[in-house]
């Protein structure tokens, strides 16, 4: 086994017990977990992609094994611990690791000369933010994806379902029973005609 990807529950653990509110559990997502949420995607369509908080790169090198040799990945992470390990972990010319709010999703994007992105990836802890945060994040997500993105993310309940349903006007939830606690995988395409959401300072 890789040492460095035999380290990585341990590395997780010792992040979560610094900042538990900022992680939301204290292992890492499982494989199981990992392959319903990354089988959203379809990847011969999928080019530019944004992960909010990739953590220790579960997600991150699924995407990386499945993404073409064209696409993009941009990770956006607040941990600067796991920014740094990710650098040295996945020197794929294809991933861009920032140390950056995911408030800042769209904002980043534009950064990078993207017009719009094809995927958002979302591991983020909402139900531990304040609810303004969790709706900003989501507005910022819709905002940088091109008009029939996907959003997909999972959580440990439904308490992301009734943003995604406000901002993008639609949310589709499967449940992961044997990931280590059972996860909810949610779903949310951007609207091909755009429509712009109600203001995130509206609150839920």
């Amino acid at each position: 086994m890789n040492a460095a990807r035999s380290s990585t529950p341990l590395h997780f653990l010792g992040q979560f017990l610094r900042n538990p509110r900022e992680l939301g559990s204290v292992l890492p997502s499982s494989r199981f977990l990992t392959k319903a949420l990354v089988d959203e995607i379809d990847f011969s369509a999928a080019r530019r992609v944004v992960e909010l908080g990739p953590g220790t790169g579960v997600f991150t090198r699924e995407v990386l094994q499945r993404l073409p040799g064209t696409g993009r990945l941009l990770a956006l992470e607040t941990n600067q611990s796991f920014v740094s390990r990710l650098r040295v972990e996945l020197p794929d010319p294809r991933l861009d690791v920032a140390h950056l709010s995911a408030e800042r999703v769209h904002d980043r994007v534009r950064e990078c000369g993207w017009s719009d992105v094809d995927v958002v990836i979302s591991g983020i802890p909402y139900a531990l933010l304040p609810r303004q945060t969790t709706a900003r994040i989501v507005q910022s997500s819709w905002g940088a994806l091109a008009p029939g993105g996907l959003l997909v993310g999972y959580q440990y309940s439904p308490y992301l379902r009734p943003f995604l349903q406000r901002i993008f006007g639609n949310c589709r939830m499967k449940l992961v029973l044997l990931n280590v606690p059972p996860a909810v995988v949610f779903v949310s395409r951007k609207a091909p005609a755009e429509v712009r959401p109600p203001l995130a300072t509206q609150g839920s």
